[in-house]
């Protein structure tokens, strides 16, 4: 029993699991989202109260602008890709209307055939009308056809039979005549909605294969003033060196200058100048002695 009685109390003691929230918690998130209400209903009035009426335009131009400009950073190659899967979506649509087009195509074989096995018929009707005619209006009696005797009542009645088909399917020709005349015409605005649907993405290939040739040419432009930037660059360090270089000879000449004495005439005499090829053949002479001396000391 004491047992139990423990057991019993470490399960009161243990929390229930699922159990809700405390509601001061709850509350405090209903003053909260109170709070946040309250504050955009402020900031909406103080929009309203400094631009009026006018709110609406202010932040339409605002959206458009931000619009604009972030459009205005986007690549060009990366526009020209857009607009390159775009045309390719255009090809869907194209096979649908063949599709359509391929399956009025077989309507209107259809209805031809019928029209013409109809026509057919109507002609070999109509000369069994006028031939039953014939024999009605020539008062004999009894008639005979395919072996079989008929008589005069008998015919009649099929004469009436006959040219009541015959005059029922002579409305269905019309009719069919007149389906016809329409599928076909449904067949060529189809088809020209198609050709001008394929000359569309033919022309907008070209422009974007010509944008994207035109945008190649503004990319080399660039380069080409990259280059011209860094041809400026090796100009003015070449000016620099050349500075350098002129101010350097000047210090020379100065120091040259302060050693010699200007108020005495120079009668030093000058070194002899030489012709080039007397320079290189004595210079060449007198390594060869060199080298003779120089083996024979060893």
């Amino acid at each position: 029993m004491k047992q139990v009685s423990r057991t019993s109390e470490k399960w009161n003691e243990m929390p229930f699991v699922g159990t809700t929230r405390n509601g001061n918690d709850f509350l405090e998130e209903i003053t909260m989202v109170k709070k946040v209400a309250i504050g955009g209903g402020v900031a909406l009035l103080v929009v309203l109260l400094l631009f009026g009426r006018s709110t609406y335009s202010y932040f339409s131009t605002t959206v458009s602008r931000v619009h604009d400009s972030v459009k205005s950073t986007v690549p060009v190659d990366f526009e020209l890709d857009r607009a390159r899967k775009e045309t390719s979506r255009i090809m869907p649509e194209v096979r649908k209307n063949m599709h359509v087009i391929a399956s009025e195509e077989v309507r209107v074989e259809q209805l031809e055939k019928r029209i013409k096995t109809l026509e057919e018929k109507l002609s070999q009707d109509q000369k069994n009308l006028l031939r039953l005619k014939s024999d009605l209006e020539s008062g004999t009696n009894n008639f005979h056809y395919s072996g079989v005797s008929f008589t005069a009542k008998e015919v009649k009645q099929d004469l009436e039979n006959r040219f009541d088909e015959f005059t029922t399917d002579e409305e269905t020709l019309k009719s069919m005549v007149k389906l016809l005349q329409a599928r076909t015409n449904s067949l060529h605005t189809a088809r020209e909605r198609l050709a001008a649907m394929q000359a569309s993405q033919r022309k907008l290939k070209v422009e974007i294969e010509n944008l994207e040739a035109r945008n190649k040419m503004i990319q080399v432009a660039q380069a080409s003033s990259e280059d011209t930037f860094e041809d400026s660059q090796l100009s003015r360090t070449r000016e620099l060196v050349d500075s350098i270089n002129s101010r350097i000879r000047t210090d020379e000449k100065m120091l040259s200058a302060e050693s010699r004495p200007m108020d005495r005439i120079p009668l030093e005499t000058s070194e002899e100048v030489t012709d080039i090829l007397d320079r290189i053949s004595s210079y060449f002479d007198s390594g060869e002695e060199v080298v003779e001396v120089d083996l024979a000391s060893k």
